[in-house]
């Protein structure tokens, strides 16, 4: 009997966060697009091509370190289908799971004053 209930409240458990994710991810798809903001933390780094290596797909792969708005650092990776332009300053859409989903290039004025202090020209 008691096992029963078990795998009830289990099986019951699992249908309530499957239909979660289900609603959350068919009534909000644009969170899902790479370049929307929405859900996902920004970060700040500037290009350095001396990190920068080219996979076999032709790609160039980044391992840079990059800062949010608190100025917290962390080390992040994305690739990029061209070399990127040496001292650019890139903002960095980061998921949780996914890693960085879209980049582009800012202004350093455009910076938030947290991190320009850590990206100093």
């Amino acid at each position: 009997m008691k096992n029963t209930m078990r795998i009830t409240i289990a099986s019951l458990s699992l249908l309530v966060i499957a239909l979660g994710a289900f609603t959350f991810f068919y009534f909000t798809p644009e969170k899902l697009t790479p370049e929307n903001p929405a859900g996902k933390t920004m970060y700040y780094t500037v290009v350095n091509n001396d990190k920068v290596e080219q996979d076999t797909n032709k790609r160039y792969d980044y391992i840079l370190t990059a800062y949010d708005v608190k100025g917290k650092e962390k080390e992040l990776n994305f690739s990029a289908s061209k070399q990127l332009r040496e001292g650019a300053y890139l903002e960095l859409y980061v998921t949780t799971f996914r890693g960085v989903t879209y980049w582009h290039e800012v202004r350093y004025e455009d910076l938030p004053d947290k991190v320009q202090g850590m990206l100093s020209r």
